[in-house]
């Protein structure tokens, strides 16, 4: 039918080109067209053998057509079977060919006899070209060695965010493969001229998936199998990976923490909480997003989750994404000593090792050691430091109810520093001493003699005194 209708066209067409031609008469064309094919095919081969096969596109004079640029088809007479090139689709030739194609391993059969292999043009039937091949049956029993199949993708142990996939991956160029998960097969492909291979899987509802790529040859035997993928699917949402504390798992109370998570990329939001201290994260690189949070300031096992959520508004919340464990910080503070005076005391005290950004410190005190309400702040610690190297601060005029105290570190701004640890709570009992008990402050030398029911007191003069001396009983 083809034939016939292309022949009323050209003769048709013809009437009218020949009108034409009588009246302008142009110079003959000296272009030559495609003729046949030559196919080259190796002779005898075995039942399942893949075989080279070339292709060469002849004028009549047998010159090579290096601008053929049409599109073939392959076909095998009594084998529907046969794994021939670009079944499908045909294969067009590129002007990279000049005329000429080799298929590396592209053709096979799956039963003997002899076989007739054409090649035909998509578009004119009388381009052809025949080979013939006799096919037999192997008696080699020797060990076939496997092909090596490789999926790229997806990753063993990956998480895919959706319910699809695409499985990529490479093997023997132009052979059948089929797809397997979970044990069953749910797809067939063919790879390509360089062996890779691509194939969709969707609609999956399993969130545990296990994937394999078979390799078959022409009597669909499986001559490769791929390793086995795991991969996880998840319910939609954004990819957690990892969560990393640069401080490391096991931090003191009030800590300042530099966190980094590991996660989908580009993605809108990304959160995480410990205890009361929640941080927003930006992505500083591909698929890492950094942010702080600050270490409870009680002591224990905290979790830390994280909240990711995408441009889709999907969101996936790790609830444990890490765990920490708190301690203590250790007191700094040493040989507190208390010195009573009437209604003032005299502090003194030393520091294992000065924080860097330590200034000055903070004295709270009051009635009862669960409510201290009232404070006094030192001058900076230079100041009240003595020879000792000790440090020295006084409080005045104190209810002698108050008896609970602690020290506190302060930085310039008169913050408390959060990982410089306050003292202790200790007890001052500054109840007076008996009425007959004399007490005596802000002088030295104090000397004390007694005789004949006569107490005679001395002391070092006192260059500061200006008014004299009083003395209480």
């Amino acid at each position: 039918m083809k034939k016939i209708l292309a022949s009323l066209l050209i003769g048709s067409f013809g009437f009218s080109f020949l009108s034409a031609f009588a009246a302008t008469t142009p110079a003959p064309t000296t272009i030559t067209k495609a003729d046949h094919f030559e196919v080259s095919i190796k002779s005898p081969v075995r039942v399942g053998e893949a075989t080279d096969m070339v292709i060469k596109v002849l004028d009549k004079a047998g010159a090579i057509k290096t601008d053929y640029d049409g599109t073939i088809y392959v076909t095998v007479d009594n084998d529907s079977k046969a794994t021939v090139p670009y079944a499908d689709d045909g294969y067009t030739f590129k002007s990279a060919d000049q005329g000429t194609i080799t298929f590396s391993k592209g053709l096979s059969f799956t039963k003997e006899g002899k076989m007739k292999v054409t090649v035909i043009d998509a578009e004119n039937d009388n381009l052809e070209g025949v080979a013939s091949v006799t096919v037999t049956t192997s008696s080699d029993t020797t060990t076939v060695t496997k092909e090596t199949v490789t999926i790229t993708s997806p990753d063993n142990n990956s998480e895919i965010p959706g319910d699809s996939v695409n499985v990529t991956g490479a093997t023997k160029k132009n052979s059948k493969i089929q797809i397997w998960l979970n044990g069953k097969q749910v797809g067939e492909s063919q790879t390509s001229e360089d062996g890779t291979f691509i194939h969709e899987l969707t609609n999956l509802d399993q969130e545990q998936n296990v994937l394999q790529v078979k390799l078959l040859d022409g009597t669909d035997t499986n001559i490769g199998e791929s390793a086995k993928i795991s991969f996880k699917i998840s319910a939609g949402g954004p990819i957690f990976n990892t969560l990393t504390i640069k401080e490391g798992k096991k931090v003191t109370t009030g800590t300042l923490l530099n966190v980094e998570i590991s996660a989908e990329a580009k993605l809108k939001e990304v959160t995480a909480t410990l205890g009361e201290s929640t941080g927003t994260f930006t992505e500083t690189t591909d698929g890492v997003y950094n942010g702080t949070l600050t270490a409870p300031s009680a002591t224990g096992s905290f979790q830390i989750s994280v909240s990711l959520t995408n441009d889709l508004g999907k969101i996936t919340i790790k609830e444990v994404a890490e765990t920490i464990e708190t301690t203590e910080l250790p007191s700094l503070f040493k040989n507190i000593k208390s010195e009573v005076i009437a209604k003032k005391v005299i502090f003194t005290f030393g520091l294992e090792t000065e924080p860097a950004d330590l200034a000055k410190f903070k004295f709270q005190y009051g009635t009862d050691s669960g409510a201290l309400t009232k404070e006094s702040i030192t001058f900076e610690k230079e100041k009240i430091l003595t020879k000792s190297g000790s440090f020295s601060w006084y409080l005045q005029d104190l209810d002698p109810q108050t008896k609970y105290f602690r020290i506190l570190g302060l930085d310039k701004a008169g913050k408390e520093l959060s990982k410089m640890r306050a003292s202790d709570i200790f007890e001052v009992d500054l109840s007076l001493a008996a009425a007959s008990s004399c007490m005596v402050s802000n002088i030295s030398g104090l000397q004390v003699t007694a005789g004949d029911g006569t107490t005679i007191l001395s002391w070092d003069s006192a260059p500061d005194a200006t008014s004299g001396y009083n003395v209480y009983k």
